[in-house]
């Protein structure tokens, strides 16, 4: 087999192209599985080919939630936060038409945390280029400013078999105002949103969880008087009434 023999795909069997595909632990993939794997994946290099093989088929179920997730709230503008309170799912994308993009759907349990994260940095802008010295003129400088910029982020940490920690910027391109800035505030609202609701369906979850762990106790039922232990829906085991 020569150089350039075209390789084939350790996933799908198809072929990898001629410079043999994008690499990992023990094989190689085509360009089409690779298109198809999380953003959030970290290196492709650290996994098996068996392990790729199985993140694809997540990532194919991942697909069909998106097809059926049904967003109740939204959180932020630029970097948009879907939730999907009947089932306690959610997302986040830039994305207008995330259908097509199949962005990673997680649970309100695998929150684990989330944040705000400012990124502050400064570089330096030609105003005028230099003139360089002709007919016994001298060279003029270069006029330059700095221009100092903000990025919010957030940080959220998850508990997911592929995914431990996203980090996203909020804003689409860097920010020069300033904290007096309207783009400024914008984006620390959408970062300050985002990580709020995060983090409120997770103590949503974890109080739901906490309750249902509860041992229930057992009472008189005002309807039929027997002393029932209600059920999950809150009811008497025997005459079905609603208790409390």
């Amino acid at each position: 087999m020569g150089i350039f023999d075209r390789k084939v795909c350790d996933v799908c069997g198809g072929k990898a192209g001629l410079l043999g595909g994008k690499k990992v632990k023990d094989g190689r993939l085509c360009s089409e599985c690779a298109k198809k794997q999380s953003p959030y994946l970290s290196s492709r290099k650290n996994f098996t080919v068996d392990e790729m093989k199985q993140h694809l088929e997540d990532r194919a179920a991942n697909q069909v939630t998106v097809r059926e997730f049904e967003p109740t709230r939204t959180g932020g503008s630029s970097l948009k936060l879907y939730l999907d309170d009947a089932r306690g799912l959610w997302f986040i994308t830039r994305s207008r038409r995330y259908q097509e993009d199949n962005p990673d759907v997680f649970t309100a349990e695998q929150i684990l945390g989330a944040r705000i994260d400012i990124e502050k940095g400064n570089r330096v802008e030609t105003i005028e280029r230099a003139i360089p010295a002709k007919d016994g003129k001298p060279a003029v400088p270069a006029k330059t400013k700095e221009v100092v910029y903000y990025n919010f982020y957030v940080l959220i940490d998850v508990s997911h078999p592929w995914v431990n920690q996203m980090r996203l910027k909020v804003n689409s391109s860097s920010l020069e105002g300033g904290p007096h800035h309207p783009d400024y505030k914008e984006a620390q609202r959408d970062a300050g949103e985002i990580v709020e609701m995060l983090l409120a369906m997770r103590d949503g979850a974890m109080a739901e969880k906490q309750e249902k762990a509860k041992p229930k106790q057992r009472v008189v039922c005002p309807h039929c008087g027997a002393t029932t232990t209600p059920d999950e829906n809150g009811a008497c085991q025997y005459c079905m009434g609603a208790i409390g």
